[in-house]
């Protein structure tokens, strides 16, 4: 079930559509990720479990919503066939039906001197302001990054499997306050996945820790 998997999901009672991604390592550490731009702000949520190691995987996860503190009970029932990996997730009492098609940019060798680099990113937060994200990833894996609103990231990232393109990540946000676009309530550890984009110049990942702040691609 390991990859790196792109489609949608369709939530059942009201038909809303989310765009879906799902990332698995070689582990089966796995995220379900669900967004869509809404007319007002942005929709989501994300679900997470370990899912290893077999083609089929019925059992609770754990969700979060985008940019909320609270965890909340989930489940997953997902199959791998033919390249497509199907099911349904069940969060906040609604069930959502996702297929999502293995990506390619999974099936390629990575090491920690192709990541290594100085990632940035401009965007709005949950909270309607412009901040910057300028991260760091040095060939021993270290991480460290600072937001324009004063948040601070440290941590590593690691290749479990250097024959495939997914990353996991172990770090830490601090120094984040309840003004600029941020929230103190965002401090503490987060863990997740990630992988190389479009010719290893855009790094797409997702942590959670104490909030999820949605899927992240940062360039360099």
């Amino acid at each position: 079930m390991a990859g790196y998997w792109k489609g949608t999901a369709a939530e059942q009672n009201s038909n809303r559509t989310f765009d879906a991604v799902a990332l698995i390592d070689a582990e089966g550490n796995a995220q379900w990720l669900l967004t869509r731009a809404g007319l007002l702000d942005d929709d989501g949520f994300v679900v997470f479990a370990n899912v290893c190691c077999e083609a089929q995987f019925e059992d609770d996860a754990t969700g979060k919503d985008l940019g909320e503190t609270a965890t909340r009970d989930a489940s997953v029932s997902a199959e791998v066939d033919s390249n497509v990996l199907s099911g349904e997730l069940q969060f906040r009492r609604e069930t959502y039906n996702f297929t999502l098609n293995a990506a390619s940019d999974y099936n390629r060798s990575i090491s920690l001197a192709e990541l290594a680099g100085v990632y940035t990113r401009s965007d709005d937060t949950i909270f309607g302001e412009e901040v910057t994200l300028t991260v760091t990833i040095g060939t021993n894996g270290q991480v460290t990054g600072s937001y324009s609103n004063g948040c601070v990231v440290n941590g590593n990232a690691s290749i479990p499997d250097s024959s495939h393109n997914m990353v996991q990540l172990q770090m830490a946000l601090a120094n984040c306050s309840d003004r600029g676009g941020s929230s103190k309530q965002w401090n503490g550890a987060y863990t997740g996945l990630g992988l190389l984009l479009s010719g290893n110049d855009i790094f797409y990942h997702s942590v959670i820790g104490p909030t999820w702040l949605g899927p992240q691609t940062v360039e360099r």
